[in-house]
């Protein structure tokens, strides 16, 4: 097993390196895949938890509002009829207005079940389920998308003159791995005291520290990288660390209440997509958070 998870992450890991340096549009065309997938996953795990989401306006419920996520990142390089549509939508804004679009479909479609409350558990599941991946997803190719004050994704920043939407972006990389590693290593090694036996008997105090002393050297490449000062590192690395965590302990969460060990088996070695994305589904949105309203970067 652990063979083959290093051979698929020798296989995957330069690929995502690749697609970060190259930017737009094979990041978002990859992101499109990823939720595509990463949907079926976990609509498939809904079900088996017992709510019975519908499945099909579910996949394009979320597809909808994941191009609606990718978009509007992308909306200073986009015309023609969707730079009209992201004007009228303006407010509330193209995201919001295709979840609300979702939401109302959704109920519509729980109105059927026989059961006043199986239908609502599978209006309110379903909405889960998109929003899960549609709204946190595309935060990826947000923080590819940041840059300094009067610049773009594309001024170059930092000790080798990235880009800076690749600099960030590289990043974001570094510090989910780093995290994985370091807790994965350490918990493996020293790991005693359990943290979450209830959601995830494997995880450890000792990995979780291992997790961030590894994220946070990681952050200290990303700042390099990006040219932020010295003490931003010791902010992004446990922050972000403890946000990759928090997104790895709410798919395992997700996967016992459903009964199963992964949530596929698309990635050998690794389970399914949404096992590898589960961490950056979290992790993203916070260091975009963080570029934005700590660090001074722009979208």
């Amino acid at each position: 097993m652990l063979r083959t998870r290093l051979v698929t992450a020798l296989l995957l890991g330069p690929l995502i390196i690749a697609i970060v340096f190259l930017g737009e549009p094979w990041l978002s065309l990859l992101i499109g895949v990823v939720a595509f997938l990463a949907l079926v996953e976990v609509l498939a795990l809904l079900d088996a938890a017992g709510y019975e989401p519908p499945q099909v306006l579910g996949i394009v419920a979320g597809i909808a509002l994941t191009a609606a996520g990718l978009v509007s990142a992308n909306a200073a390089s986009v015309g023609g009829v969707v730079t009209t549509l992201l004007t009228a939508l303006d407010p509330p804004g193209l995201v919001a207005a295709t979840l609300v679009a979702a939401i109302l479909l959704l109920a519509i479609v729980a109105f059927t079940r026989a059961d006043p409350r199986a239908g609502f558990q599978t209006w309110a599941m379903t909405t889960f389920g998109i929003g899960y991946i549609g709204l946190l997803l595309p935060a990826i190719v947000l923080v590819a998308h940041l840059a300094p004050p009067g610049g773009s994704g594309n001024t170059s920043v930092g000790v080798f003159g990235m880009g800076s939407g690749a600099a960030w972006a590289l990043t974001l990389v570094l510090v989910v791995w780093g995290y994985d590693t370091g807790a994965y290593a350490t918990g493996r090694l020293i790991g005693r005291r359990h943290m979450l036996d209830h959601i995830s008997p494997s995880k450890t105090i000792e990995g979780l520290a291992g997790g961030l002393i590894l994220a946070t050297i990681a952050a200290g490449v990303g700042a390099a990288l990006i040219g932020l000062e010295p003490w931003h590192p010791l902010i992004i690395g446990p922050v972000v660390g403890v946000a990759a965590q928090a997104g790895d302990l709410a798919e395992s969460m997700l996967k016992r209440a459903a009964g199963r060990k992964d949530s596929g088996d698309l990635v050998p070695g690794h389970g399914g997509i949404l096992d590898r994305i589960d961490s950056f589904l979290f992790a993203a949105p916070v260091l975009a958070g963080y570029a934005l309203l700590v660090a001074g970067r722009v979208v």
